[in-house]
């Protein structure tokens, strides 16, 4: 069933807003609050948290993989970095032809195709292998993104939504903190070893799939050609912007974080992993401070892009006091963290009728956004050294703070 069109496209309002109908839970006996309802979020949690991992996990295997295939380490980052833009670029294209799946169905294939893609890369025996197993599955992984929030909402009340969501993307700090690390442990003997037990999470959230969440039939049908027409949402094209400014100064700096404390914070280089350890703790701290807060919108996701910009800026200012870098990096992950479901809840307030297809946009533009920071930041770290970089990452969230304030609040009837 297609959802009637909001009676103000061009406004959301300050309370986060959820795709019409969001507030019946999807056939459960039991109400929106139920064990089972919330189990049911948190296996599409747990597929957030399993894309993210295998998205991530090769940066720490990449010495093993390198000598066992016979390539370079920086040809097979390639499958790290053409992962994710396979994941944004199609995220778009892939959402809308699987418009009229059931998205339980569309959820267990994906889970199938994310289950296969490790199996193959576990078995690879060249390069050539690797490539097109990490390729497949990171066509699942742009749909995977794009449907889990919108998932996840509907199996909860309007007032549990924002909860919800914050509950799908803690999968993305939690693997920051917990699955790569271990992946990469577990992989040191044999690289391979890592992607079987990727693999076997994979089949352990698709039982669990199979048993929690309900039959759920889409409710916004969009067809490609209409997915421009939803940027002509003042909104949305503002939220769809914010995403791609925020993402691009925060990789444009954390990318080359470490050189940075190192170099121009004095940090001592054996201090650097547990530092990156405590950030991606703040990180899960800050996912869920964000579900709480973004219930004020346009203010939380305001006050995140300018704490992060605030915390950036005054780590170099900072220099190398020791105890002040690291209270700065932790504020950074708290605050960075917050933002994916703040940018999450305007796509959705942006275009209620049209949840999914408006997330395979954001997605595109966070993916690829990923990509430009590092670029960027790559350059300006080489041509003025790594404080340079965070001013660069900080002057894009300025950016992305002013065009928040062009995103428009509904006025009271």
């Amino acid at each position: 069933m297609t959802p009637s069109p909001p009676s103000r496209p061009d406004t959301a309002t300050e309370s986060a807003v959820v795709p019409d109908g969001a507030d019946r839970p999807a056939v459960f006996p039991s109400s929106s609050g139920s064990l089972r309802n919330w189990l049911a979020v948190i296996a599409v949690g747990m597929g957030v948290f399993a894309f993210t991992t295998t998205e991530m996990v090769p940066i720490g295997l990449l010495p093993a993989m390198s000598r066992d295939l016979g390539a370079s380490e920086g040809t097979v980052g390639l499958s790290v970095t053409l992962y994710g833009a396979i994941a944004g670029l199609f995220a778009p294209v892939l959402t809308v032809a699987t418009r009229r799946l059931d998205r339980r169905r569309l959820l267990l294939l994906v889970l199938c195709v994310f289950v296969g893609g490790n199996v193959f890369t576990a078995l690879s025996s060249s390069y050539a292998v690797l490539m097109v197993s990490r390729l497949l599955t990171g066509f699942a992984h742009g749909v995977m993104w794009s449907i889990a929030a919108s998932i996840a909402i509907r199996l909860v009340s309007s007032d549990q939504a924002v909860r919800a969501t914050a509950v799908v993307f803690s999968g993305i700090s939690i693997a920051s903190v917990v699955g790569v690390p271990f992946g990469t442990l577990i992989g040191q003997s044999d690289w391979r070893i890592a992607f079987w037990a990727i693999a076997g999470i994979g089949v352990l959230i698709l039982v669990a799939v199979i048993f929690l969440v309900p039959s759920l039939e889409p409710r916004a049908v969009v067809r490609l050609a209409e997915l421009p027409k939803l940027l002509r949402d003042g909104n949305l094209r503002t939220a769809t912007l914010v995403t791609a400014a925020v993402v691009i100064g925060h990789f444009a700096a954390y990318t080359y974080v470490a050189p940075f404390l190192e170099q121009d914070a004095g940090i001592p280089s054996g201090w650097v992993s547990g530092l990156l350890l405590l950030y991606g703790v703040a990180g899960v701290v800050g996912n869920f401070a964000g579900g709480a807060a973004a219930r004020a919108l346009r203010t939380a996701t305001l006050a995140c892009i300018l704490l992060l910009t605030t915390a950036v800026v005054l780590l170099v200012v900072n220099g190398r006091w020791h105890p002040g870098t690291i209270a700065l990096l932790l504020v950074w992950g708290i605050a960075y963290a917050a933002l994916p479901v703040c940018l999450q809840t305007l796509v959705f307030a942006s275009a209620p009728q049209a949840p999914e297809a408006a997330t395979s946009l954001y997605i595109c533009a966070f993916n690829v956004s990923i990509a430009l920071g590092a670029l960027a930041g790559g350059w300006v770290v080489d041509a003025s050294g790594p404080s340079a970089v965070m001013f660069l990452g900080a002057g894009f969230t300025v950016v992305a703070a002013l065009l928040m304030t062009r995103y428009r609040i509904a006025r009271p009837e």
